[in-house]
């Protein structure tokens, strides 16, 4: 047995990714390259799986996104009732100007479903918007100390 030194394992992580589950990942690879400017990295077909998956990724940011072959959509409630559901509610992007990303989504005709909101307790300023298969998006700007 392999004694690892007493350390964090956050010590060594290089980033974090999401994965979200489309009914259409070529709309879907389409909306996030159009809408957030992420590039496609790389993609996977498992046919024998019934599954297709494109990483896509800019800045150092990444988001994976698979097909499956019968899948379900789940819609959840629009904030702050989309806790309601257990699982990942949404998927947040820390942002350094929430007004210049709202109004670049306006540009894109996306909508903001919820926000701009304040939240004084936690320094942060937080908008919420949807993806073309209802996938809840969330833009945090930190206005205060953490």
């Amino acid at each position: 047995m392999t004694t690892v030194p007493a350390s964090r394992v956050t010590q060594h992580v290089t980033g974090v990714s999401s994965c979200l589950v489309v009914a259409d990942i070529d709309r879907a690879v389409d909306w996030y390259r159009r809408v957030l400017g992420l590039e496609l990295v790389n993609r996977l077909d498992l046919p024998e799986r019934g599954e297709r998956v494109a990483f896509l990724g800019a800045d150092g940011l990444r988001l994976e996104l698979a097909e499956r072959a019968g899948s379900a959509g789940l819609r959840r409630a629009d904030p702050p009732e989309h806790g309601y559901v257990q699982g990942p509610s949404h998927v947040a992007f820390y942002v350094d100007d929430l007004t210049a990303v709202l109004a670049l989504l306006e540009l894109r005709a996306v909508p903001v479903t919820v926000g701009p909101v304040e939240v004084a307790p936690l320094g942060i300023s937080v908008a919420f918007v949807r993806d073309l298969e209802d996938n809840l998006l969330e833009f945090v700007q930190v206005t205060g100390g953490r």
